[in-house]
């Protein structure tokens, strides 16, 4: 009996410490928890509106998702409209201002943003697994010297849409060729239809129509490369002329020089005009309008000009939307975390909803995503791009090829003047 007890006596202290010393790790975890810094990180980009504009909606949705579930690590977001973004974050990078997290178009817009030393270098924060995510080629603009400073958001891709039922109505043929697309213009035109659609008062609409009829003509890598050849002059003039053509058919809107692009887009939305060049952006739009329009509404490939060097596998656009991380961040690893999260359901999100083509592998059922997206996926398999030419040029120069466009579209300028102009750009 005697021995019973001791063992009892002895037992009960060290149970004792031992649920002390439990219950003192448990407070010490707790503690951890709730003593564990608080940080905000800040967020730019340029979707403002997020009760009309759906790809602003997404991503503020995105990011209240990642607060959600990141209690110690919350974003701020500040939205500004694209273009006034621009001069926004070249002020924040002159005066070392810049946000944790931002947005930026790739190539020429922010390669000086990278030379300047400002932007992260995320090679050692992107493990194989995150690249293995990334659909092939989407690293390419925002890549310099094997250094990756940007995370692709979406792919962009230039996007021509018809609308059938106005073709039907008026007995013309949508045309799957150059020639068959000039004379569907001169047939609406004599119709009393309005062919094409460009809202020019936002002048970087413009340069869609010449960008893609360059690239028609000089192809992507020949000796006509509108951006590296050797004969760009001549695919300059080219296109200029091109574009000269259009204009003096009276192929777009008589309003187009006063309207933005949002103000022109009401009148494809109202189902008033037949055709309209833009950026696969677009799709999510029309998911908007009325049942009996966007039924009729179908993309294609721009059409191909015979006599040119290009090809129907060749598009403009590219990932060009990516988000990138300050170097000056105190917070690194957790901004780089936060950019992956965002960009990688932003892919998704805009794929689905038909903002975009997905720049990360879309892994979900595709009966989740916007029909004309899945139309768009297919028409872009095995696809090569050429980067807008605002975005390839980088600001400055992309500022002068815009209003070098705008004087064309307004009659100011001839093809010559043009071409002697851009190949001084380039």
């Amino acid at each position: 009996m005697g021995g019973i007890i001791i063992k009892k006596v002895i037992l009960f202290p060290i149970i004792l410490i031992f649920l002390v010393s439990f219950g003192g790790c448990s407070l010490d975890n707790k503690n951890d928890t709730e003593n564990k810094e608080k940080i905000t990180l800040t967020m730019w980009h340029i979707w403002s509106q997020t009760t009309m504009d759906a790809n602003g909606r997404i991503i503020q949705d995105t990011v209240e998702e990642w607060n959600k579930a990141n209690p110690n690590v919350q974003i701020k977001v500040e939205a500004v409209e694209n273009e006034r973004y621009k001069a926004k974050i070249k002020t924040a990078f002159a005066v070392n201002e810049l946000p944790d997290i931002f947005y930026s178009w790739g190539g020429g817009f922010s390669k000086p943003f990278i030379e300047s030393g400002k932007v992260l270098n995320l090679n050692e924060y992107i493990d194989e697994d995150t690249k293995d995510k990334i659909n092939k080629d989407m690293l390419n603009n925002v890549t310099y010297d094997n250094n990756i400073y940007g995370l692709p958001m979406t792919l962009s891709v230039g996007t021509f849409y018809c609308n059938t039922k106005l073709f039907s109505q008026a007995n013309i043929k949508v045309p799957e060729n150059y020639d068959e697309f000039l004379d569907a213009i001169k047939a609406f035109r004599n119709k009393g239809i309005t062919p094409l659609l460009v809202g020019e008062k936002d002048n970087w609409t413009g340069i869609l129509y010449y960008d893609i009829l360059a690239l028609r003509e000089g192809g992507i890598g020949g000796t006509s490369d509108p951006h590296i050849g050797a004969n760009k002059s001549d695919t300059i003039l080219k296109a200029a002329y091109r574009l000269k053509e259009l204009i003096d058919l009276k192929a777009f809107n008589e309003s187009s020089m006063e309207l933005t692009r949002d103000e022109s887009e009401i009148l494809f939305k109202q189902g008033k005009i037949p055709m309209y060049y833009t950026g696969n952006w677009f799709i999510g739009e029309i998911g908007n309008m009325d049942p009996s329009i966007k039924e009729n509404v179908i993309v294609k490939k721009f059409p191909i000009v015979k006599e040119g060097d290009g090809n129907d596998r060749e598009f403009l656009g590219g990932a060009v939307d990516h988000l990138m991380v300050s170097n000056n961040t105190k917070y690194k690893k957790e901004a780089v975390d936060a950019a992956k999260f965002i960009a990688e359901r932003i892919s998704k999100r805009y794929f689905e909803f038909g903002s975009g083509l997905p720049a990360w592998k879309y892994t979900d059922d595709k009966s989740k995503v916007n029909k004309l997206s899945k139309e768009l996926e297919t028409l872009t398999e095995n696809a090569s791009y050429s980067l807008y030419g605002d975005i390839y040029l980088g600001e400055e120069k992309g500022n002068k090829e815009k209003e070098l466009v705008s004087q064309l579209f307004k009659g100011q300028i001839s093809p010559e003047e043009f071409t002697k102009e851009m190949v001084k750009i380039e």
